[in-house]
């Protein structure tokens, strides 16, 4: 199971991310019952930036076996301190324009679900780099980026 990471510190390495996350996984006796054993699979840390804004956010993305261990790190980290800064920490889902049901609607329907979009919280035109080993700061040399992707 994925977890998004969110709102992490400007200067969070993968190292330092990895490490946050297994701290949280080292099994623990609770009552005579044990948590289960997780292990974290892979990491991954997005650097995501407004155009219109200019501003920029910094996430996780880590992968954990078993899922049940994922849930209970889900609830031990979210909302506890990463360097100073409180992270939020959830199930992450993978989402896709192409399997959006609102989209196959007739005309009416349609219309009214583009105008809604319009309206919608969801920012367009983010720039949305995946961050390579090392530390995330706000001047990403073209260097350390391994791909971006452009929303709209």
């Amino acid at each position: 199971m994925e977890i998004f990471i969110r709102r992490l510190p400007t200067s969070t390495t993968r190292l330092h991310l990895m490490k946050f996350i297994s701290e949280a996984l080292k099994p623990k006796w609770y009552l005579l019952q044990f948590s289960p054993q997780g292990t974290l699979q892979h990491c991954d840390i997005w650097r995501i930036q407004d155009p219109h804004t200019k501003q920029v956010e910094y996430h996780g993305i880590a992968r954990i076996e078993p899922p049940s261990a994922a849930l209970q790190l889900i609830n031990k980290l979210n909302g506890q301190l990463f360097k100073t800064k409180p992270v939020e920490v959830r199930k992450f889902f993978h989402r896709s324009t192409e399997r959006d049901r609102r989209r196959h609607q007739d005309a009416q329907t349609a219309a009214a679900f583009s105008e809604k979009r319009k309206r919608d919280r969801r920012r367009s035109g983010l720039q949305i780099d995946h961050l390579q080993a090392g530390i995330t700061r706000d001047s990403v040399s073209q260097s350390a980026r391994m791909k971006v992707i452009s929303h709209s």
